[in-house]
């Protein structure tokens, strides 16, 4: 393993035909953050957080037993982790590193019998003071902060393998691993109230909005 010389990590993988393959991971760590160790599995729910970059309020508010997944060296690299998960055929909630997750979501996730589950963003449009918006169903597939249950893994093995490679962008494998779920029958249960989206990424996959008073955090 070497580094470039602003740090990042540079891994030259040599192919079996003597070619090599170049990967630099590019997840920033903002204000020196990065992400914790997991602690040992507080319960059923295996967590996950996929990343390209590390915010103190997404750290702030994650189980402290989630599992951090760098997903920054490719466009497809979330697929990937995707795709690992599902396979495992464990009871796993995904949260994403622009997303704040709290301890009633942990809670409602663990408990809860519904098969898949999730919270909406709190920028979600046209919410009344429940968190309930109509627009809500054009974010049914989102990833953010969602929970799926084992029996609907392994109901639906194939649901991640199936999705055709036109869908592995980070940008629609949501929206892929949903309809294969809806098309076995399966449908989203929505919990309340929303969580917060602070919408950081690293510069490459949207714009920054870094504030520095979330650096202060």
């Amino acid at each position: 393993m070497r580094s470039l010389p602003d740090g990042s990590r540079l891994e030259i993988v040599e192919q079996e035909s003597g070619n090599r393959t170049i990967l630099i991971p590019r997840a920033k760590f903002e204000s020196g953050i990065a992400p914790p160790a997991p602690a040992p599995l507080q319960g059923e729910t295996h967590w996950f957080i996929p990343y390209t970059a590390v915010h103190p309020l997404t750290v702030a508010g994650a189980p402290k037993d989630a599992i951090w997944l760098d997903v920054s060296s490719s466009p497809v690299a979330y697929y990937g982790a995707l795709l690992d998960i599902w396979s495992r055929g464990e009871m796993v909630a995904m949260l994403e590193h622009d997303v704040v997750c709290r301890p009633d979501i942990i809670e409602e996730f663990e408990a809860c019998p519904e098969p898949w589950c999730c919270y909406g963003y709190s920028d979600i449009c046209c919410q009344d003071e429940t968190g309930h918006s109509p627009c809500m169903e054009a974010w049914r597939n989102l990833l953010g902060c969602t929970r799926f249950r084992r029996e609907v893994i392994e109901a639906v093995p194939d649901a991640m393998t199936s999705i055709p490679e036109i869908g592995w962008d980070w940008k629609n494998v949501c929206d892929g691993l949903g309809a294969n779920l809806r098309a076995a029958g399966f449908t989203h249960h929505w919990h309340f109230p929303a969580a917060e989206h602070h919408h950081l990424t690293d510069g490459l996959h949207g714009p920054q909005q870094l504030t520095e008073e979330a650096l202060r955090v």
